[in-house]
């Protein structure tokens, strides 16, 4: 039996180790890390913080994504990819580490017992999108790191510091633009919930949380200010370009978040499911189990006999629900969400575990049981995600895509454009002037959907690149039936991942990793040598 202190620190290893670990076996690389890190690498090449040199335009999301792996980049040398990965990795894997310690500290003033520590580190280590997308390139871990750091101080027994309000607040913004909703979810429940500071009972005072959102704001303003200078807004161009497909959400839509999300008729049931698990290939079990979990979490603020503390942060997620219900839920929006979630499960599972020992030794034993079954569960889902990410990364993300854009490196010429939609490693590899869907990188695709041109043959025709890549379902959709914009176009080159998916005999989520596993090269005629 482990004492306090060394369990303190096997977890702090642990939540450093299983994300190192992870990376190691899967060499998973995200499609969108790559395009930051184009940006990234222009930066570091002298061309400016831009997609493509000479275009002042802003196609990333997180300050602190496209600046951490431009450092990394600079510290591997030029070309080295792999290597400037793995330093961003280790720091990302340390991120988490200290985001555990944060917790571990701070459940000591709040008096979680063992049970929910089990329950609550199980999860949060075992999560597959939280280890997964914490070192495949995304900014996961830092906005974790920060979200951890506002609850911590907000839980503080003396009550919250400003300076660290301050630094919570403007890390979150520079780490996302969209964060405040995050800080926003979190700093509400604590002002509806009276909370204890040593043994009286009062509110926390407006005083340090007005304070750290102002010195936060100044935090943050200065790469508002240079975003706005540099580009001509400091709105990120990859929002403007996704905003023209966000159908409109209505007053009803809002209203009815809570009975969508308690019927499963929301995405937020796969908080606690592997990315892309909508595409299927996964036990329905998992489902159902990720389901009850995120019901849970997200709506135990209702239950009185909760601690206050897993009241308050059920009541973050369940505000949560309400943003990430009107937007397009990618997979690496869930994790700060989900450690939210865990979090606030822990703190109730902690409670019916403690009434259960008085109750007797079987019912004793059930919660043992039950809290070996919420750990063993993800665990599993993590190791079936680590076997999916590694053979996804070396047929597909590799062997595909990463290949396509070194053919076209290597066979296109400097001034030749691009359309395609998966931006990230063919956009990199070939650097070429890309026409991508939406136009997260091109603001000619933008004004031409705003100019009506709302489809891919649409967009094609009005641009005219000289090279497309399209999946198949892409090629055979009617949209090219009817506006036949490929007329001018021939084949090129097919790259095709799916003999060797199909000889892999157990491979979960196999239908997203055949999504993404097939392509087809067209190249303009005229423009044929």
């Amino acid at each position: 039996m482990l004492s306090p202190a060394r369990a303190k620190w096997f977890v702090v290893a642990l939540a450093f180790l299983v994300p190192v670990l992870f990376a190691a076996f899967t060499g998973h690389a995200w499609e969108d890390y790559f395009i930051t890190l184009r940006a990234s690498r222009n930066l570091v090449e002298g061309h400016g913080l831009v997609f493509t040199p000479g275009e002042r335009l802003h196609t990333f999301t997180s300050p602190l994504g496209v600046l951490l792996p431009a450092l990394c980049t600079a510290v591997a040398g030029p070309g080295r990819e792999e290597l400037a990965l793995w330093l961003f990795r280790v720091l990302n894997a340390a991120l988490l580490a200290l985001a555990a310690l944060l917790i571990w500290r701070r459940a000591d003033t709040l008096r979680l017992g063992t049970p929910g520590r089990v329950v609550l580190f199980g999860l949060m280590i075992c999560d597959a999108k939280l280890t997964d997308f914490s070192t495949n390139g995304m900014e996961t871990a830092i906005l974790v790191l920060f979200v951890i750091f506002l609850w911590s101080e907000l839980e503080a027994p003396a009550g919250p510091r400003w300076t660290g309000l301050a630094v919570a607040f403007g890390g979150l913004m520079w780490t996302r633009p969209d964060a405040f909703t995050l800080a926003g979810a979190i700093v509400v429940p604590h002002l509806l919930f009276r909370r204890r500071y040593d043994e009286g009972r009062t509110r926390i005072p407006w005083s340090p949380l007005v304070r750290g959102a102002l010195l936060g704001g100044l935090l943050y303003l200065p790469w508002f200010v240079w975003a706005w200078w540099y580009y001509g807004t400091p709105v990120p161009h990859t929002i403007i370009a996704k905003s023209n497909f966000i159908p409109a959400t209505h007053l009803t839509d809002i209203l009815l978040v809570p009975l969508r999300v308690l019927t499963g008729q929301s995405l937020n049931g796969d908080l606690f499911q592997p990315a892309y698990a909508v595409f299927g290939g996964w036990p329905v079990g998992l489902r159902y189990f990720s389901f009850t979990l995120t019901l849970a979490a997200a709506f135990g603020w209702i239950v009185p006999g909760w601690p206050v503390a897993g009241r308050r942060l059920s009541l973050a997620l369940f505000f949560g629900l309400f943003y990430i219900c009107s937007i397009t839920l990618f997979p690496w929006y869930v994790p700060p969400w989900a450690v939210i979630g865990i979090i606030a499960f822990a703190f109730a599972f902690d409670t019916l575990c403690a009434r259960a020992v008085v109750a007797g030794p079987r019912l004793a034993s059930v919660a043992r049981i039950a809290a070996c079954f919420l750990v063993l569960v993800p665990l599993a889902t993590l190791g079936a995600v680590a076997w999916q990410m590694r053979v996804h990364q070396r047929l597909v993300e590799t062997g595909v895509r990463r290949a396509i854009g070194e053919w076209l490196h290597g066979h296109a010429a400097p001034g030749d454009t691009l359309f395609l939609e998966p931006l990230g490693y063919i956009g990199y590899f070939s650097q070429l002037k890309t026409y991508d869907f939406p136009g997260l990188s091109s603001p000619e695709v933008v004004a031409a959907v705003r100019a009506g041109a709302r489809s891919y043959p649409a967009i094609i025709a009005r641009l005219k690149p000289r090279w497309v890549v399209l999946r198949p379902h892409e090629l055979a959709s009617q949209v090219f039936l009817q506006e036949p914009a490929l007329k001018d176009y021939t084949l090129v080159k097919i790259w095709s991942a799916l003999p060797e998916l199909n000889a892999v005999p157990i491979l979960p989520g196999r239908k997203w990793s055949e999504y993404e596993a097939h392509y087809f090269l067209l190249r303009r005629k005229a423009d044929a040598p």
